[in-house]
This record gives C-alpha cells, structure tokens and sequence, in this order.
C-alpha cells in the first residue's frame, strides 16, 4: 500500500517537472521573439535610416517598444519563478527516490522485485506512446500553421506603406527564419520517435543520430558496437538512444571536446553502454542536482531518471581537464 502510493506520488511529481520543464522553455522562447521584435522596432524608429530611406518615423513604436520592455522585464521574473520550481522539484523527486529506494530494501519478496520493473517498464512504454501522439499532432496541426505564418507577420503589415524595399527584405528574412523553424520541429518529430527504429534496429539507428550530430557540429563521434547484438524490448533500446544523445549533446555544448566515443556493450543478461569525451570536464557531485543558468543540469537529471526506470545504474567520472565518463548497466530480462 504504501509502495504504490509513493510510486502515484513519484509519478505526479514527474508529470509537474515535465509541466515546469515545458513552461521554462515557452518563455525562454516567447523572450527571444520579443527581443528580435524589439531590435526591428528600434530599427525602424531609428533616425540614421531616414538619410538611406526617406520615410515617416512611427509615432506609436516608442510607445510600442516601451510596453514590449516591460514584458519582458515580467517574462524574466515569471522565467526566473520557474526555474525555481522546476530546482525544488528535483529535490523533492530526489528525496522521494531515496525513499522508495530503502523501501525496496526492506521488501525481500521476488515477486515485489520483479512487479516493481515491469511498473518501470510500464512507465516509459506510456511515455513513448504519448510521445509518438504528441508527433502525429505536431506534423498535422504545427507545422502547417507555422507555414501560414510566413504571410501574416505584424511587421510587414507596418512596414508595407513606409518601405516597400525593406518590406520585401524583412519578408525574405522572416520566411527563412519561419522555415527553419518548420524544419527543427520536423526533426523533433523525428526525435521523438525515430522511423529507422522500428525498420532497421537499434545499432543502425544510433549511427544515423550520431551523424546528425556531427555533421552539423566540428566533434568527431566515434561509435562501436562490443558483443553480439541480441534483440531488446523496443522501450529500452529507444531509452538507450535518448541517454546517448542526451550524453553527446552535453559534450558538444559543455565540455569543447574535440572527440566523443561511444560504446554499446551486450552482454548476456546486461547492455553496457559507455559515452565518452576528452574536453574540460566538470565537477561532479552524485548527491548534488542543481539547474544551472544554462541549463545544463536538466540532461544529467534526465539520464539518471531514465536509467532508474530501467532499473539499471549509472556512473559519471568527471575530471577538470581530462574528460567526463558516463557508463550505464541496464539488465535485460526475456
């Protein structure tokens, strides 16, 4: 009894971080458009154009940028609240793991053992099938309205009777911006749920997503594969990939390394998956989970609550100079 009500309490807690993490990202993205529209605005209002570009100042876009200013100033405080949250979060889903961690301890029964993995297994099977409802979505409704956006700009509708050459310009600029963004939700689609998966396997699907992450970056990513492959239930082998690129992300963000390597070791009854580079390292402290201003400590939190419900563990050995290590051991079961 107790047992399950921790575990529907874990699972609240884990809902509301998601939430939080969501929310963080909303007006970390809603702060950047306000401050390019901000720029633009103070383009237009600026006196140095007027000998390039004969035309009326705007009488209202002081006006304008003041209240943007002032939204912003709000959006930082709420982002700020946020951040804040989303840190005692953590530490309660921190406190309450270590909770249920000694509760199992003290449960010498198997077959509590083995109801408590298939409920982690269970977990991560509901969120991989929210997250392939949440793809289907993005590319029916998002996408599409992100490509109607391009023609609807509040910009451009100012600019048109002022500028018609700048006009033109900034439509061009903001068409490209807008189709980029169309193309990084497209490859969110695809994070979400990798098509290759399910045709090709695991191995081949890790070495496209390494290369994605290579080609548009200056890391050299080496991947190999120690053992001989044996089939996996679909949920971890779609976990494992999301350590990975979590893992390789932060190197290639963090850590200015100058080579990643990565491992994918099957061993009968154990997968031991092994990411590694050679950039500055970091100080690492195991009972220690912090949100840093560039929120850089959201992937580690990640990978550990990832491996936790797989049962499985993790190691990170971290030195200034020298490099950070990640090795994680997930058991496989029939």
């Amino acid at each position: 009894m107790i047992s399950e009500y921790l575990k529907k309490f874990q699972s609240e807690l884990m809902s509301n971080k998601e939430e939080i993490h969501k929310s963080v990202e909303a007006l970390e993205l809603q702060i950047k458009e306000n401050k390019a529209f901000i720029k633009l605005l103070k383009e237009e209002n600026d006196s140095n154009y007027e000998s390039f570009s004969p035309r009326d100042v705007n009488p209202k876009g002081r006006e304008q940028i003041q209240h943007l200013e002032d939204q912003q100033k709000l959006l930082q405080e709420q982002l700020d609240t946020k951040k804040k949250e989303y840190v005692s979060c953590i530490a309660k889903l921190d406190e309450l793991n270590e909770a249920i961690a000694e509760l199992e301890q003290k449960i010498n029964d198997s077959d509590s053992d083995i109801s408590d993995d298939i409920l982690r297994l269970k977990l991560l099977e509901t969120q991989e099938n929210e997250r392939q409802r949440i793809s289907r979505e993005l590319h029916d409704s998002t996408v599409q309205n992100l490509t109607s956006l391009v023609h609807k700009t509040e910009l451009c509708s100012k600019l048109i009777d002022m500028d018609k050459v700048r006009c033109k310009l900034e439509l061009n600029i903001m068409s490209k911006t807008l189709r980029d963004i169309i193309n990084d939700t497209r490859n969110m689609i695809y994070n979400l749920r990798p098509m290759s998966f399910d045709d090709i396997g695991l191995e081949v699907t890790i070495e496209r997503a390494l290369e994605k992450l290579e080609s548009s970056e200056t890391k050299k990513i080496n991947f190999s594969v120690v053992g001989e492959s044996y089939k996996i239930n679909p949920v971890i082998g779609i976990t494992l990939l999301r350590i990975i690129q979590e893992a390789c992300s932060n190197a290639i963000r963090h850590a200015d390394c100058s080579i990643i390597k990565v491992v994918l070791n099957y061993q009968p009854g154990t997968i031991i998956l092994s990411i590694e580079d050679d950039g500055k390292g970091f100080v690492y402290e195991e009972t220690e989970c912090s949100c840093k201003a560039d929120n850089s400590g959201f992937g580690l939190s990640m990978m550990k609550e990832r491996v936790y419900l797989l049962s499985g563990k993790i190691d990170i050995h971290s030195k200034i100079n020298v490099g950070t290590k990640i090795q994680v051991e997930v058991p496989i079961t029939e």
